[in-house]
């Protein structure tokens, strides 16, 4: 093997040893800081030589592989089609970057590349075909003490971190002087310092919240995901979750929140308490009045005559129609109960994206038991309001991975965020600690705690630093008892979400815009 071959091959290797490296559940966050070097180099190599794309998709393929390969035990067919998609779509900034050098200096095709980057980021936060989870500011997640200042930017702001980085790193490298070194130096350090101020002003924040603290349980069941659908478990589920955790209720217990689709019994909305589930449920309230109880259930709705149906509805043998919810639920002493549909639905195993025209990828879709198909969801998110006590996120698994999304929750008055999962598709691998590990994130960009309760994985209870409290492992049976503290101010990235992103696709299309209209104008001349 020629030098020449020997260095592009690590070109290619190196990015994805990095990030691997660097991504939760690992430490060596520093790493993000000059992963993306190798691929400017390498396309310094292989500048103008079109066949030499596959070497730089081939690198963001191989990342998506070490970082996410274990979503192959859900479906291994459907996780190659997700891989080889996701990687495309993180090769487009790449081409744009090539595109753009040939047209304008290289410091205005880096900024191109930076701004189509975070596009792409901002795109799959939004779009039907989403997975955020390959977000960079999603690497700081377990050593969050370094991104307390997400309060104000967002996981966009650590993206926008890790890019500039790279590129001043990689401009670096083209001068042979020492002391240029102190640019990408500053732009590490510099942030990091960054944080002390908002990790000190919240912490104190804690010493006057101590008597806004609330008791609750928080249920890992522990039940294997693939058979817990199975017809004759549908009760018996819930009875032994239900007896887990009588022993630990007192006076002082204000929530119980038992996991995703805790609840397997198909419960029709409309006539919600002709189902067993509901029924023992509002029984078990009863006994415990000062109790909520926050429960994942699968439901399904029927349209009104004349209602408009959803692109997801469903039609029965009569010619009604219905949806199918991913559902969180809430029931007070009364009885009352309150529904939330998941709004964030996995691609593929929930939903298949725009099914109008992906129809025929039907048989791409992924069985997670339970429900088969395109499930509804609200168009917005919603709190569950529990009376005097703080009122309640629902998120539902993968909704907890979209920072704007859960902002959105507490700009509606969500004064405690709640995670619901399941996380045993995956198996003992770094997608349930990384799902995990997120959450921490969502705690400090809202500054809400985190009480987070999967079937199996881990459950645990988030402060709003990101710091982990009282956590579980994995593949393990119990109930834990939490003081969560509840919070309702709004911070800065609450109130105004993802305008990093949103103002990097204004700054992309503008780019993309002026691009073409000076090729146009140079084929002219």
């Amino acid at each position: 093997m020629t030098k020449n071959k020997i260095q592009s091959f690590l070109y290619v290797i190196a990015p994805a040893l990095f990030f691997w490296l660097a991504w939760p559940p690992r430490d060596l966050f520093f790493l993000s800081f000059f992963a993306l070097v190798p691929l400017f180099l390498l396309e310094d190599k292989t500048r103008n030589i079109r066949a030499s794309s596959w070497l730089i998709y081939s690198s963001l393929l191989i990342w998506n592989i070490v970082i996410s390969w274990w979503v192959g035990y859900a479906e291994i067919y459907s996780s190659i089609f997700m891989l080889l998609a996701n990687s495309w779509l993180m090769y487009l900034p790449w081409l744009g970057y090539r595109k753009a050098r040939n047209l304008v200096s290289d410091q205005k095709a880096l900024l191109v590349f930076i701004s189509l980057w975070l596009s792409f980021e901002y795109l799959h936060l939004n779009w039907q075909i989403s997975w955020p989870w390959f977000t960079l500011g999603n690497i700081f997640a377990k050593h969050n003490e370094v991104v307390q200042w997400y309060e104000i930017t967002g996981a966009l702001g650590g993206s926008l971190w890790i890019l500039t980085t790279n590129v001043i790193t990689y401009m670096t490298l083209q001068k042979s002087k020492i002391k240029a070194w102190w640019k990408p130096i500053g732009f590490i350090i510099i942030p990091i310092l960054l944080s002390i101020p908002f990790y000190i002003n919240n912490l104190s924040d804690y010493t006057s919240s101590n008597n806004n603290s609330h008791s609750a349980l928080l249920v890992q069941p522990n039940i294997d995901p693939y058979l817990k659908f199975e017809k004759d478990k549908e009760i018996l589920n819930l009875n032994q979750m239900l007896k887990l955790v009588e022993p630990l209720i007192n006076d002082s217990t204000d929530y119980i929140i038992l996991p995703e689709t805790a609840i397997v019994e198909y419960v029709n909305e409309n006539y919600p308490y002709r189902f067993e589930s509901i029924q023992i449920l509002k029984n078990f309230v009863q006994e415990h009045p000062q109790i909520h109880i926050i429960s994942g259930i699968s439901t399904y709705k029927f349209f009104k005559k004349g209602e408009p149906l959803s692109q997801t509805a469903r039609e029965t043998e009569n010619g009604d129609f219905y949806d199918s919810y991913n559902t969180a639920i809430e029931i007070d002493k009364h009885g009352n109960l309150d529904f939330y549909h998941k709004g964030k639905l996995v691609p593929g195993a929930e939903i298949m994206p725009y099914p109008r025209l992906f129809k025929f990828l039907n048989f791409l879709a992924v069985d997670l038991g339970g429900i088969s198909g395109s499930l509804g969801s609200d168009k917005e998110p919603k709190v569950f309001g529990a009376g005097n006590k703080p009122n309640l996120a629902p998120l539902i698994c993968y909704e907890s991975v979209f920072p704007g999304h859960v902002a959105e929750f507490c700009r509606k008055g969500a004064e405690i965020l709640l995670v619901i999962t399941n996380d045993g598709w995956w198996r003992d691998t770094d997608g349930y600690k990384q799902h995990m590990h997120y959450a921490s994130l969502r705690a400090i960009e809202n500054r809400r705690e985190v009480l987070r309760s999967a079937n199996t994985g881990i459950t645990c209870r988030i402060d709003k630093l990101g710091n982990i409290h009282e956590q579980t492992q994995w593949w393990e049976k119990e109930v834990i008892d939490v003081k969560v503290h509840s919070f309702n101010n709004l911070t800065f990235y609450s109130q105004y979400g993802d305008y990093i992103g949103r103002f990097a696709s204004f700054i992309g299309v503008f780019f993309i815009l002026g691009m073409i209209v000076k090729k146009k104008s140079e084929n002219v001349n």
